[in-house]
């Protein structure tokens, strides 16, 4: 859910590499994940190294995530020993992305288009990638918008899946729940509030979703770091929902300030991001794969007797304290999103 300029506008933070630096995990261990025999994550390093400049590889299952915090969970579930630092860089058409990016966005700080790494899962090979392009940070020309069709023709995967945080929505939606789903609406009130798609829904009626294993499993699998998170329940699956996706930092609170609920009484989760996938997959591509959207709630609902400037710190303070270790649960479901389609 918290892109750098969000984490920027909620604690006064100068600068879009010291706010994303800023919401990454310190020192993170992570608990063993009891994962089935023959179905553990296992890094895949590409030999030799590729460089910046080539495409990606082709697999059955292209990953998005986004922050540094759902990076860095994301590699220690997927890619065990092949931490987000020893991911490749990726860069590949990036000087063409130059003039839609605005000056001060991560992919013009940091000189490319994102980060990846490969895994194999039961026999599946799976392409783990980081953007550093977001609808919220790159100006009106969306480029993450000719990104998600460029990677999703290179990988040319069976599935496509966005994951990360995201702020729960309703007062039962609580602290490291995963919302699993593929529709998802676009709630644009800012840079995109003219764009033909600013209230656009999306729905992939084709994506299977994916019983995520036997539940004994995955409560085992959840459980193994669940400690870490203070709710005071084990982590639910919500399906049968939607995501919302802003162009501004929005949350829920107990007054429903920024209308989610109203708007979406059967969302679960908001965030800035996926809809660009619902739009792509529906408009720009002439046979898109089924996607997927499993976000796990890293804020839950604000009380909303707070000031919306204290609200606002409030989930931004309980990102930066949990978003790594909520985003475990969703590289888990993601997981079993995977093992899926053996």
């Amino acid at each position: 859910m918290f892109t750098s300029s969000a984490i920027t506008e909620a604690l006064g933070i100068t600068g879009t590499i010291e706010a994303e630096r800023f919401a990454a995990p310190a020192a993170a261990v992570l608990s063993p994940i009891p994962w089935p025999v023959d179905l553990a994550p296992v890094a895949s390093p590409v030999v030799p190294a590729p460089s910046p400049d080539d495409p990606l590889p082709a697999a059955d299952v292209l990953v998005v995530t986004w922050t540094v915090a759902e990076a860095e969970a994301l590699a220690d579930v997927l890619t065990p020993g092949q931490p987000k630092a020893a991911w490749y860089p990726y860069a590949h058409g990036y000087q063409e992305y130059l003039p839609m990016i605005r000056p001060g966005a991560p992919a013009r700080d940091y000189g490319r288009l994102g980060l990846y790494a490969m895994a194999q899962i039961g026999g599946l090979r799976v392409v783990c990638f980081k953007s550093e392009l977001h609808l919220s940070q790159d100006g009106p020309e969306l480029p993450v918008r000719r990104l998600w069709a460029q990677v999703i023709t290179e990988v040319a995967p069976r599935l496509t899946v966005t994951t990360g945080t995201a702020g729960g929505i309703n007062a039962d939606t609580a602290l490291g729940d995963v919302i699993l789903t593929s529709t998802v609406r676009f709630d644009c009130q800012k840079t995109f509030a003219h764009a033909s798609f600013a209230n656009a829904v999306y729905t992939d009626q084709a994506a299977h979703h994916p019983a995520t294993q036997d539940q004994a499993v995955m409560g085992a699998l959840f459980g193994a770091n669940f400690a870490r998170i203070p709710a005071d329940r084990p982590a639910r699956m919500w399906t049968g929902t939607q995501v919302i996706t802003t162009d501004f930092f929005a949350f829920d609170d107990t007054t429903d300030h920024y209308g989610l609920r109203v708007a979406d009484p059967a969302a679960r989760a908001v965030e800035m991001g996926d809809a660009v996938l619902g739009l792509v997959a529906t408009t720009d591509l002439t046979d898109p794969p089924p996607w997927l959207i499993v976000r796990n709630a890293s804020d839950p609902q604000i009380d909303g007797n707070l000031t919306l400037k204290q609200q606002k710190a409030t989930a931004a303070r309980i990102y930066e304290k949990y978003g790594y270790w909520t985003t475990i649960n969703s590289a888990i479901a993601t997981w079993a999103s995977i093992t899926d389609l053996r």
